[in-house]
């Protein structure tokens, strides 16, 4: 491994260990084995790092479910991401509070333009009907910002218990928002019928592939392949 990558992995490792807030660059120098120069050399701001964390823990996630998803239903392969994101920050602890710090630092919506998850908000848009043409470009950068703002906001306020709020409440209160947000014309029964198909793929996943489970075996430790079992 490369200078770049052990400073990579390790700060990785430490943010979900120890917390995004809780990891100097000198914690990470030390544990990677280098001198504290070379880790701004490599990485200028520690949310570069954060960013990238965010969009490979996306692009892990979204490969998995597109396994078991159509790949033609953008708006179910959305509502399901955030359905297993939501849900793993209900079972990793370390997920959950560094899910928490990029919110407290304002990091999520940052990494999601920058991803490709964004592009998937930009296809739904595309698609809807409803939305004048030259609107379509203007809206889905304000849907994003509401959605997000309304995500960020509950989430800290939730994993701080300002507000008592279930993983799956504040799921559903997010994923209102969203639709609202991106001027979806939605019935109880339709929404109903996509967490339906949902659940049971999240089900499906983390059966097949339970190391999903803890974020830790798929943001750094890259020499442990994730299969399937039978």
């Amino acid at each position: 491994m490369n200078t770049r990558d052990k400073i990579y992995n390790t700060a990785k490792r430490l943010y979900l260990e120890n917390g995004y807030e809780n990891t100097p660059n000198t914690l990470i120098a030390k544990e990677a084995g280098v001198n504290l120069g070379l880790v701004t050399y490599y990485f200028k701001t520690k949310d570069i790092i954060a960013s990238d964390m965010l969009n490979n823990n996306y692009e892990t996630l979204y490969s998995h479910l597109l396994k078991y998803l159509p790949t033609d239903d953008e708006l179910l392969q959305l509502i399901t991401f955030f359905k297993l994101h939501f849900k793993l920050t209900e079972i990793d602890a370390h997920y959950d509070r560094f899910i928490y710090e990029m919110n407290k630092f304002d990091l999520l919506e940052k990494a999601t333009r920058d991803g490709n998850l964004y592009e998937l908000y930009k296809t739904l848009v595309k698609q809807n009907d409803q939305i004048e043409t030259a609107d379509k470009e203007l809206l889905c950068d304000c849907a994003v910002t509401a959605s997000f703002g309304v995500i960020r906001a509950l989430t800290m306020k939730q994993y701080e218990k300002e507000i008592l709020l279930t993983k799956e409440e504040l799921f559903d209160l997010c994923i209102n928002q969203m639709f609202y947000s991106l001027k979806f014309d939605y019935n109880s029964l339709f929404l109903k019928s996509l967490l339906s198909s949902a659940n049971c793929t999240i089900d499906r996943l983390l059966e097949e592939y339970p190391q999903l489970k803890e974020v830790k075996n798929y943001l750094y430790i890259e020499e442990t392949p994730i299969v399937c079992e039978q």
